[in-house]
């Protein structure tokens, strides 16, 4: 007697592993968007303590710049992950001796969804974008602060 798999249980094989290889690639660009995010999430988070610490030290975020030596590669991180692929924002009230600051960045997974932090406290996702059309400060009840409708 022969041993070995006939031709077709070999069809039904390679046939279910197809199907399992189409699930996956149709899940695959959802589950990149969401580590994106999450990426972008946890880059602004580090972002936020360096702003505490510079405040802490200066008494201001006037140093609280993309090319602060602390911030070059988490700028980098947020900007390799935006979903808009633009330029994520640091924004200030005030030129010199900026009391409030805020970052923030438009998120993948979801239409319209951003991450923001700021100044006062206030950190998590926002549906209301948080830039200001005309100068680019972040919105909501405080100068350079997050939007109020932070949800998660």
């Amino acid at each position: 007697m022969k041993k070995g798999f006939t031709l077709i249980e070999l069809l039904v094989v390679i046939a279910i592993i197809g199907i399992l290889a189409s699930i996956v690639l149709v899940s695959f660009p959802g589950a990149q968007k969401k580590a994106r995010d999450s990426r972008v999430v946890s880059a602004i988070s580090q972002a936020r303590t360096i702003m505490v610490y510079i405040n802490a030290n200066d008494g201001n975020y006037d140093e609280f710049t993309a090319t602060h030596a602390d911030m070059v590669n988490i700028w980098a991180e947020i900007i390799a992950n935006d979903a808009t692929g633009a330029t994520p924002y640091i924004t200030y009230v005030g030129a010199t001796g900026s009391t409030d600051a805020c970052i923030y960045a438009r998120l993948s997974a979801k239409t319209d969804w951003y991450y923001c932090a700021s100044s006062d406290g206030r950190a998590g996702f926002t549906t209301t974008d948080p830039g200001n059309a005309t100068d680019g400060t972040c919105i909501g009840t405080a100068s350079a602060s997050c939007p109020t409708d932070i949800s998660g």
